[in-house]
């Protein structure tokens, strides 16, 4: 599967009397992914492995920014820094963007050189399910599509973990992202509502996933959820998973 596929796009023709018939059109799914990886601990080694099995079950196009070596992908982008957690950046009152940040301008500068839509997964998130193709569903005629606002904890604005930007918006979205305050002084979660505030038609939510959100929805059809616990895990192998 290399990210080049279709999806099915709701329209409405409307008929007689003005009823709102649905009509499904194919909406031509062509995309890399991309994510960051940063060395903590063996957990986050191996849980890399799980992340890559996973991500391969979508596509092998993937690009992963890493401040390590040694990190199996198809794609692999060394960077010999590490930017900094926004939480570093807040305590030292240090201006500019922290690592989360820098990556997904990056990588979204890799899509748009390579011509295709980007979607971001993030290190420690995974998905069960057509979650591509839900997610272009989800997309529409918008330019980016990412998580809805957390009703639990906890608490975020949005989810992060998991988004798709169109390959013509991608400008338009790093243009917009760019602009903003410093992180430390806006929090990238609060960055992708301000975004969606200053351009409604151009910005949407995902309908789908759970993202740090708990209970794990084990039963859905399609799902996506990310900071994964070692029993969370072991109970997603038992289920035949991962």
């Amino acid at each position: 599967m290399d990210g080049r596929l279709l999806a099915g796009f709701k329209v409405y023709r409307y008929g007689a009397l003005g009823q709102a018939n649905p009509v499904h059109l194919p909406q031509e799914m062509n995309y890399i992914v991309g994510s960051g990886y940063h060395y903590r601990s063996d957990w986050d080694r191996s849980f890399y492995d799980i992340w890559r099995t996973n991500t391969e079950k979508y596509t092998h196009d993937y690009h992963i920014i890493s401040t390590v070596r040694n990190v199996p992908a198809v794609n692999h982008i060394l960077c010999n820094h590490n930017v900094g957690h926004v939480g570093d950046l807040i305590k030292e009152k240090r201006d500019g963007l922290c690592g989360w940040s820098a990556s997904i301008c990056a990588l979204a500068m890799v899509a748009y050189n390579c011509g295709r839509d980007f979607i971001y997964k993030e290190a420690d998130c995974l998905w069960f399910g057509p979650v591509s193709e839900r997610m272009y569903q989800d997309l529409g005629d918008k330019g980016m599509v990412f998580g809805a606002k957390m009703d639990a904890a906890p608490w975020m604005a949005c989810a992060q973990s998991t988004f798709l930007i169109r390959h013509s918006f991608i400008l338009d979205f790093l243009r917009g992202y760019l602009f903003l305050p410093h992180d430390k002084d806006m929090l990238p979660e609060d960055k992708f509502v301000k975004l969606e505030e200053n351009s409604p038609n151009n910005y949407g939510r995902l309908s789908f996933g759970v993202d740090r959100m708990r209970p794990l929805p084990w039963d859905s059809q399609v799902w996506y959820a990310q900071q994964w616990t070692q029993e969370e895990l072991d109970d997603a192998k038992k289920r035949g998973l991962i």
